[in-house]
């Protein structure tokens, strides 16, 4: 008699299934589009290949199992994936840099492997191009070197031709252990990755657009060679690498005894073609982002560098005012700063971000929303993405009173709780400062709809608002989102100004 169908063990068993002999079967479940072929793409490679099951990408309502030891297992009542496996697809798919933290052994350089096989290239192609990272790892040996006949016979460097190194043409690129590489190798890797070319007696050589994979064995200095704080910079997300669960064990039981690895395996259905890759990186681009995430995101990034004590000047109070005088926050961010360290985002971070890092952001909630088979980024697209884009990019201040509160010590040893906790505390924040921000956002949209044709008494009306809002911001807390919109008022008001004494100007001259 057949067995009943269970709906649940056929949830579990995924969009593909491997039989004794490891030969694979994908469902038809998910059609035939790019974005289905993805997502087929994503469940193949968690079920066979990387074998993750732990799934902290989350969404929808959550309810929560609780032991005696006060221990929660969070529950969601939609899809939820695996950040070691779908941070690595959203980089090949927007042509990223992620760095991959974990200790031997983790399936890193597999997960990064798998990427480039997904891509189109060859398992010999790839393993070729694998950088692997060396204390004796020279420039020639990453980058190329010169024909020896050319140097005997040159007259000039440009008579000189370099032998570039292939690898530094493919879609995907691995550069295993890079805190290995020495600091004068490290540099050259930075021009390549980070501007996109290399440079070697007059000769060039351009990347193209890419998606690179580093990894490390942890992320706290541990290699050979301290990493240049300029290439830890151009590194755009991270992902943590998770340990085997004992659950799956029949599963490595199966790859020994029929002698296949995971990328032997790879169904041709899932890989990529070059015109796919560029229509899915375009797909990715043009999923729109509502004002109301906007609106979030800027909330929540732009607290992050205000120090109210960093300096008397009302426009250096930045942490990267007390960077350049070789200071941190714990030696300011005391009493003296009226704030409560409780409450406000600064006192938790040495550093703020950079613009580079709020277009990462955006680009990474473009593709998860994508890869969810949404048109629009939703907030939380931005919650789950925002801890992997600034995990490598802000250090705690680990002196701040915030983490003396119950529990909250527990939030240093993993960055992207605690930089969840911090989105999460910025949206409960948000409603609050609402209205000023609104009011600000108006000024600002009034005053970019351009100035051509509008008179000086209209531009002296709109001063006054703008001097209004300003008067009201400076009577309340100067807070981070409260000094952000002052900042953001007194450049309004600047060009205002500006553009009235030019209308008096030509007044006085007519």
């Amino acid at each position: 008699m057949p067995k009943p169908n269970n709906p649940l063990l056929d949830l579990l068993k995924g969009r593909a299934e491997v039989n004794a002999n490891l030969e694979v079967h994908l469902s038809e479940r998910d059609g035939a589009s790019l974005h289905d072929k993805m997502r087929q793409a994503y469940w193949w490679i968690v079920n066979n290949a990387i074998i993750c099951p732990y799934y902290d990408i989350e969404f929808g309502a959550r309810s929560r199992l609780k032991n005696a030891a006060g221990d929660e297992l969070i529950l969601h009542d939609d899809q939820s994936f695996s950040s070691f496996v779908l941070i690595p697809m959203l980089t090949l798919f927007t042509c990223r840099r992620a760095l991959m933290v974990g200790g031997p052994g983790r399936g890193k350089t597999s997960s990064a492997i798998l990427m480039a096989l997904l891509s189109g290239m060859s398992k010999e192609d790839t393993r070729r191009s694998i950088q692997r990272g060396h204390p004796q790892l020279t420039i020639s040996d990453l980058l190329g070197a010169p024909l020896p006949a050319d140097m005997m016979k040159a007259e000039s460097a440009k008579d000189i031709k370099v032998a570039w190194r292939n690898w530094i043409g493919q879609r995907v690129k691995i550069i295993d252990e890079y805190n290995r590489i020495p600091t004068k190798t490290q540099s050259a890797l930075l021009s390549l990755m980070g501007e996109g070319y290399a440079e070697m007696f007059d000769q060039y050589v351009y990347s193209g657009k890419s998606s690179w994979f580093l990894t490390a064995n942890d992320d706290a200095g541990g290699g050979t060679f301290q990493v240049i704080e300029a290439l830890k910079d151009r590194i755009d997300v991270v992902v943590r690498a998770v340990p085997f669960n004992s659950g799956f064990i029949h599963a490595l039981l199966q790859r020994i005894e029929s002698d296949k690895h995971p990328e032997d395996l790879i169904p041709g259905e899932i890989i990529f073609t070059a015109r796919e890759l560029e229509a899915i990186y375009k797909a990715i681009l043009a999923v729109q982002v509502p004002a109301p995430v906007m609106d979030r995101l800027a909330f929540f990034m732009g607290q992050l560098d205000f120090c109210r004590m960093a300096s008397s000047q009302f426009e250096y109070k930045s942490k990267d005012t007390l960077k350049l005088a070789g200071q941190g926050v714990g030696a300011v961010c005391n009493e003296q700063c009226p704030l409560d360290k409780k409450v406000h985002l600064c006192t938790q971070t040495e550093n703020g971000v950079s613009a580079r890092s709020f277009q990462t952001a955006l680009h990474f909630m473009k593709a998860l929303a994508y890869f969810r088979g949404h048109t629009q980024v939703e907030i939380e697209d931005m919650r789950q993405i925002l801890p992997w884009v600034l995990h490598d990019k802000l250090v705690p201040n680990t002196r701040s009173l915030f983490f003396e509160g119950k529990g909250q010590r527990q939030l240093l040893q993993d960055r992207v709780a605690w930089i969840r906790n911090m989105v999460d505390m910025s949206h409960e924040q948000f409603s609050r400062h609402e209205p000023v921000r609104r009011e600000v956002t108006a000024l600002r949209q009034e005053l970019d709809l351009g100035l051509n044709g509008v008179d000086l008494r209209t531009v002296e009306k709109r001063l006054g608002a703008v001097s209004a809002a300003m008067d009201r911001l400076m009577k309340a807390e100067l807070s981070p989102p409260a000094y952000e919109d002052l900042i953001h008022l007194k450049s309004i008001y600047s060009r205002y100004r500006n553009y009235a004494a030019w209308l008096k100007s030509n007044r006085a001259h007519a």
